[in-house]
C-alpha cells in the first residue's frame, strides 16, 4: 500500500503540546468521538490554538449540532473533498459517513455526481448545489429555488456553510499535505479516492 507523502507541517506529539495546544485538542475529546491523540487533522492545527479553537467549535456546530440533515450533510461534504481531490478529507468522511449510516454503495456515486441514477431529487439537487457553489461561489436563481422546496433558511445557511467550510478545509489539508491515519488510508483503499 502506497503511504501519502510527509507532511508540510509535522503534528503534535501529546508530550510537546503547551496548554493551549491540549485545549485544541480537547474540543473534540468527547466519548465515542474521534481517538484525538492519533488525529492528524487536531494535532496539525494545535501548532496555532488561536485559530484552531474557534475554528473547531464551529466546525464541530457543522458535524453535531448543524440543521442540515446528515446524509444532505455528508454528500455535500464528500462532493467537495471529490472535486477538491483531497485525500484527507475524503477519506475522513468516508469514516464520518459510515458512522451517520451511510453506505458504501453511496460512494461511488459520489465521484460521478448528480447525474448518478443512485440519487434521490434532493439529494440530486445538493449535489448540484455543491457542484455550483466550487465552481462559481454562487447559486443560480432556479438552483436556490429547488433547495428551498426541502430546506428552510437554518438549513440553507448550514447547507452553505458546510460546502464553504469543507472547501476550505480540502485546501488547507492538501496544501499542509496533512497524512491520512492507517484506518483512513486503509478506507480509501477499499471504497476509493479522488486521487
Amino acid at each position: 500500500m502506497n503511504r501519502d507523502p510527509a507532511a508540510r507541517i509535522p503534528r503534535l506529539q501529546p508530550e510537546d503540546r503547551t496548554a493551549a495546544q491540549q485545549k485544541v485538542i480537547d474540543v473534540f475529546a468527547l466519548p465515542g468521538q474521534l481517538n484525538v491523540e492519533q488525529n492528524h487533522v487536531l494535532n496539525t492545527f494545535a501548532h496555532h490554538p488561536e485559530l484552531a479553537e474557534p475554528f473547531l467549535i464551529f466546525n464541530r456546530h457543522l458535524l453535531k449540532t448543524s440543521t442540515l440533515p446528515v446524509r444532505l450533510r455528508q454528500i455535500a461534504i464528500l462532493r467537495v473533498a471529490w472535486i477538491r481531490k483531497s485525500s484527507y478529507v475524503w477519506s475522513s468522511h468516508l469514516r464520518t459517513s459510515l458512522r451517520a449510516g451511510l453506505e458504501e454503495a453511496d460512494f461511488t456515486p459520489v465521484g460521478i455526481g448528480e447525474s448518478s441514477p443512485h440519487w434521490n431529487s434532493e439529494e440530486k439537487t445538493v449535489l448540484h448545489a455543491t457542484d455550483q457553489l466550487v465552481d462559481s461561489s454562487d447559486l443560480d436563481d432556479e438552483t436556490w429555488q429547488a433547495l428551498g422546496r426541502f430546506l428552510d433558511y437554518q438549513q440553507l445557511l448550514d447547507f452553505l456553510f458546510t460546502v464553504g467550510t469543507y472547501v476550505q478545509l480540502a485546501l488547507v489539508c492538501n496544501a499542509i499535505r496533512i497524512e491520512r491515519e492507517d484506518e483512513l488510508q486503509d478506507l480509501a483503499e477499499r471504497l476509493g479516492s479522488p486521487v
